[in-house]
């Protein structure tokens, strides 16, 4: 049963057309990183918040990650607002969370 569990979220992932899908502390987020203003800069919307913050925020900071390494071969990443921000200031728009940060290529 744990194998067809795998195989149906890697098809609901595989079907969500560049969006990701990923468990984090026992719920599922999605996740996207889209390209700010230069090629480096990124955002990352992830919904739902109500989920639980704590895991839209490591949802969120893996989808950076990816966005990084898919683009410049390094998951390093300098955060405007991020996994180290204080909760009480993330940016919060109905069930969406929204991270900000810049890749720093190798």
């Amino acid at each position: 049963m744990g194998r067809i569990t795998v195989v149906a979220l890697g098809l609901a992932v595989a079907g969500c057309g560049g969006r990701t899908e990923i468990a984090f502390q026992g719920e599922v987020y999605r996740a996207r990183a889209a390209q700010a203003d230069a090629r480096e800069a990124f955002t990352v919307s992830v919904r739902p918040v109500e989920a639980g913050l704590e895991g839209a925020v490591l949802a969120g900071a893996h989808e950076g990650k990816r966005y990084c390494i898919e683009n410049f071969g390094s998951s390093r990443i300098v955060w405007d607002i991020g996994p180290e921000t204080d909760p009480a200031a993330l940016p919060l728009e109905g069930s969406t969370l929204t991270l900000q940060g810049t890749c720093e290529p190798w």
